[in-house]
């Protein structure tokens, strides 16, 4: 076993209690406005990312139809009702939530998740080249990213703030201090698709603009927290390096619904299996672009393959035809060393 927590804290003992002492990092927030974080119309791949690369995340408005988002939202109505409220502690008991949302509904799995920016700002983020030797050939070969998870967060009156957290901790990602974001340090990003009108009022994600640049183990404090308020349509892009949580529901009646996406590098492992259990047939009537974002196809030379060969041949038996002969390496080079 490898660990990377043996410098990070010191276990002592206080008052017959274990406790971890970290020590105090200097890294700041960075102060901004839900203006600062606001991408201006129109909207494109490089406006996103330099929003990401100063606060860690940005807001889109009317990212999706309004039209599309209530297809969305009444796709998740079909099971939302059907949870129960949630149990534990890191997420408030007047939760409910429907995971799985990529093998649930089509209009989802199209529509959101292969939304031309977020495909475009997954593989800014993502996306992952490499070159090899194989032989005497200098091969490259390119990963694409991949979906992560996609579940439907209703949060109702009376929830209370939840925790801070980093949703990199899920790939055991490892922060350092930055002044400038360098690419390449991501394992997961975020999108945050807003199916109501969302404030602070009702609970909407707080997040804490610049934690994406900070060390491993510097510690959030609420106050240097902002709330994406967002109007319905909207989304959130967020990298998975920030620190962010939902927020209190101080409402009488006012419930706040979302559909949080997040993406991964296609050679980690997805944080839902949406295989399991989901009828073939499903993942037949997806499109080829639907199938490669689910990770259903090959990444590069050749991970994932189903029975030797890449998983399209199973799904979309025809466009497979047309694409087996394809060289698996982006690039082959006759190697020469000088």
């Amino acid at each position: 076993m490898i660990s990377n927590t043996k410098e990070a804290f010191t276990v002592v003992e206080k008052e017959g209690v274990k406790v971890a002492e970290v020590k105090k990092s200097d890294d700041v927030a960075v102060e901004c406005t839900l203006q600062d974080l606001t991408v201006e119309q129109p909207a494109t791949l490089e406006k996103v990312l330099a929003k990401l690369e100063k606060y860690g995340g940005c807001i889109v408005k009317n990212y999706l139809p309004l039209e599309t988002v209530d297809r969305i939202l009444a796709d998740a109505e079909k099971y939302i009702d059907q949870d129960k409220d949630f149990e534990g502690t890191f997420l408030p008991r007047q939760t409910r939530t429907v995971p799985g949302m990529c093998k649930k509904s089509v209009v989802t799995t199209e529509e959101f998740v292969c939304h031309p920016l977020n495909l475009a700002v997954s593989d800014a983020v993502l996306g992952k080249e490499n070159c090899f030797w194989i032989g005497d050939e200098v091969v490259t070969g390119y990963s694409a990213p991949q979906h992560n998870s996609c579940i439907t967060f209703k949060i109702g009156p009376g929830a209370a703030d939840q925790v801070l957290h980093r949703d990199d901790m899920l790939h055991h990602n490892i922060r350092k201090h930055m002044d400038v974001y360098e690419y390449g340090t991501e394992t997961a990003l975020g999108s945050v698709l807003a199916l109501s009108n969302t404030s602070k009022a009702n609970g909407a994600t707080r997040f804490v603009p610049g934690s994406h640049l900070w060390s491993h183990m510097r510690k959030p404090t609420p106050s240097e927290a902002v709330y994406a308020e967002m109007s319905k349509g909207d989304c959130f892009f967020m990298l998975a390096s920030c620190y962010h949580g939902g927020s209190a529901n101080t409402t009488e009646d006012d419930y706040r619904t979302q559909v949080i996406l997040f993406m991964t590098q296609g050679i980690l492992r997805q944080e839902e299996n949406i295989m399991v259990g989901t009828p073939v047939e499903y993942f037949k009537s997806l499109s080829v672009t639907a199938l490669k974002t689910l990770g259903l196809s090959l990444s590069y030379p050749f991970l994932g393959m189903v029975d030797g060969y890449d998983g399209l041949r199973t799904f979309k038996p025809e466009h497979y035809e047309k694409r087996k002969n394809d060289d698996p390496y982006t690039s082959v080079y006759p190697g020469v060393l000088v």
